[in-house]
């Protein structure tokens, strides 16, 4: 079965079109968080079996917003997802998830940064194999599971992942599964792929918030996020690296040279540990800051990555 055309309205990002997105800014968090997470080798654990409630987009004919029940959030969730023009049921399609950054939602990366109709082009010119790309709804939580915002790790893993599998005609394997984000996403892109690098064989860390000695106006987001050295020392992407087998698993960095943030010290310091450790992995240092325009410009390299031929 072909895919019929879908169509949808263009949700604004922090009341900013993509093409001139303000500046995501990781601003205060709550105080309270978890211990670390334990790592999950079933990625089945809360799946549903309910069909899919979708709302038909207008900005691309094989866009669409999913709702659906989270149990591990007991509550319903939202992700975008976009199909590609010769999805057909009878084969098995890639996935990547893309994770949107701090005060945004699902809407970021489809429509607003035009994620959809980058895939849609890069097909039609034949440089990148057809995949399934999903962009789900994240809140603020940077994807762990905290006692103050849920648990967000559980619910991308055992909630979300397995919906995608049941659902749509999708390879459902390390190889056919991949994860990225931008700032507040990035961190928890990876983070997730190096708690779980059985699950992923791709992963990708745009301006990724990994924060260095420099918070600035971030109120208490440090001790939300790493509020003891040893929940840091498992929770943090730069330390991690030190401590996980990522084999098998290919990883994509970058930053603009004039990022708010100076994410760019600490996205190199992750490629070096990763580089040095054998990781199959790249770090981009472009022109650009902390923003929309910045990442609209490089989707197509992050599709490349993700799919590229």
């Amino acid at each position: 079965m072909r895919l019929n055309g879908l169509a949808a309205a263009c949700v604004l990002l922090l009341g900013l079109t993509a093409a001139g997105c303000a500046n995501e800014k990781p601003a205060q968090a709550p105080a309270e968080v978890s211990a670390v997470n334990e790592n999950v080798n079933d990625a089945s654990v809360n799946s549903s079996v309910e069909p899919v409630h979708a709302e038909v987009l207008s900005t691309h004919p094989n866009l669409q917003k999913v709702t659906f029940l989270s149990a591990s959030l007991s509550k319903e969730m939202k992700f975008n997802i976009y199909l590609p023009d010769e999805y057909d049921t009878s084969k098995k399609y890639p996935v990547l998830y893309l994770i949107h950054g701090y005060g945004s939602n699902e809407n970021m990366w489809m429509p607003d940064l035009g994620m959809e109709h980058a895939a849609s082009q890069l097909l039609s010119e034949g440089k990148i194999n057809p995949l399934i790309i999903v962009s789900p709804q994240i809140g603020n939580s940077y994807g762990f599971n905290s006692e103050s915002e849920g648990n967000y790790s559980d619910y991308l893993i055992k909630d979300l992942i397995p919906y995608v599998d049941e659902h749509f005609s999708t390879e459902s394997s390390k190889k056919g599964r991949m994860i990225g984000g931008l700032s507040m996403g990035g961190w928890a892109a990876l983070y997730n792929a190096f708690q779980q690098p059985d699950l992923f064989s791709k992963v990708g860390g745009h301006s990724p918030a990994l924060w260095m000695d420099d918070w600035g106006n971030t109120g208490d987001l440090k001790q939300w996020l790493y509020p003891s050295d040893s929940i840091r020392k498992g929770r943090d992407p730069l330390m991690l690296a030190d401590e996980v087998n990522l084999e098998g698993v290919s990883v994509y960095l970058d930053c603009g040279n004039q990022d708010s943030y100076k994410f760019y010290q600490g996205t190199k310091a992750l490629y070096k540990k990763l580089h040095s450790s054998g990781v199959t992995s790249e770090y981009h240092h472009s022109e650009g800051g902390h923003d929309g325009e910045y990442w609209k410009n490089h989707v197509r390299d992050y599709l490349l990555f993700y799919a590229g031929k």
